[in-house]
């Protein structure tokens, strides 16, 4: 307690802002030299490690819901493709059951529908009773919700629309399947090779589309306080440099290394390979002043600049936004309108009264 009400007087004095009276020869003999402060219109948050990721939503999948087996394949890894471009060919028993039962299904479609066709005309004309047309109407539907079923099912598998039409139009088996992309992109996982058995649990195709991939980085947890979703920010990566926002924040903080991750978007005229871990600086967009390192000093745990005023110098107390090897960005403030002190700034902390830290 005794430290706190010896510390308190010094504190409150700085902060009333007391003039350091002083002549311009006297700055002069003590070399003290002024600057105004720069105004800025972004600051420096810092430089990370990032990494460029893709997000979920441009990676499609191929996979089989059945065993089979490859018979060949037409594309290699990295291979750029078009939406209906053959991947593979493979074949399997459960694709030859699965046509074996939508072509029985079908047979059975047209059989009741010529039947119901008939049934109907009979019961207009009062042959026979109309529960015998009510009952044949009802079959036929439940035929066109299996026929629906098994078009679902086939396309589950991987079959096309075309493929889906010919097997309905002439009721042959096809025993080979073809694999083709339903997207533009580049194959950037393949887990298929000729002859291999594949299991319905594995991919065997990954194709990224185009899109804006994802910047993530892990950042101290101090640094991101105040920063918000939305957020416009510079990044300089690569060489390169680009305007973009804060996409997503992440609600938790690693409890480990007490960092915090941040996601930015990346514009599509930036051409860097997902994957790619590199030092990025981002720097945030807001108003600034930008002065000299050597022109900040501390009392106590307060930052402060003097400021050059008619007769002397005054104590200013200020709140720093960030810093870079040679400038610290502060909070513009009105106090901040006049020179400031860039050097010999230990002179007039000396003079103040307080000790040089």
């Amino acid at each position: 307690m005794k430290t706190f009400w010896i510390v308190m007087p010094l504190l409150v004095s700085i902060l009333q802002a007391e003039t350091i009276k002083m002549t311009t020869q006297q700055a002069e003999n003590w070399d003290i030299k002024t600057e105004m402060p720069q105004k800025a219109k972004h600051y420096p948050l810092g430089e990370f490690i990032v990494e460029v990721v893709t997000p979920p939503s441009l990676l499609h999948t191929i996979s089989l819901p059945f065993e089979a087996n490859v018979k060949k394949l037409y594309v290699a890894k990295y291979q750029r493709v078009k939406k209906g471009t053959l991947l593979a060919k493979v074949t399997g028993t459960k694709w030859i059951e699965v046509q074996q039962q939508a072509i029985a299904d079908a047979i059975e479609y047209k059989h009741h529908t010529h039947l119901t066709e008939r049934k109907n005309m009979l019961c207009k004309e009062d042959i026979i009773p109309k529960k015998e047309c009510m009952a044949a109407n009802a079959e036929l539907k439940n035929d066109k919700i299996r026929i629906a079923a098994d078009k679902a099912l086939l396309r589950s598998y991987g079959a096309d629309e075309n493929m889906i039409n010919a097997l309905f139009e002439t009721m042959k088996i096809s025993p080979v399947l073809e694999l083709k992309s339903q997207v533009d992109g580049s194959i950037v996982q393949m887990h298929a090779t000729p002859g291999q058995s594949t299991s319905p649990s594995e991919a065997l195709f990954v194709i990224q589309q185009e899109g804006q991939l994802w910047l993530e980085a892990n950042i101290e947890a101090y640094r991101t306080l105040k920063l918000q979703e939305g957020q416009r920010v510079q990044i300089y990566i690569e060489n390169q440099m680009f305007n973009t926002s804060i996409l997503q924040l992440a609600t938790v903080i690693n409890p480990e290394n007490q960092t915090r991750q941040i996601r930015f978007l990346f514009p599509k005229n930036i051409h860097i390979a997902s994957g790619l871990r590199t030092t990025a600086k981002i720097v945030l967009s807001g108003e600034s002043l930008k002065v000299k390192k050597s022109a900040l000093t501390k009392v106590v745990d307060t930052r402060i600049v003097f400021a050059k005023i008619s007769g002397g110098f005054v104590a200013t107390p200020v709140e720093v936004l960030a810093e870079d090897d040679n400038y610290y960005y502060l909070k513009p403030s009105p106090r901040l309108k006049h020179e400031i002190a860039v050097n010999s700034v230990a002179i007039l902390k000396n003079l103040m009264g307080a000790e040089n830290e």
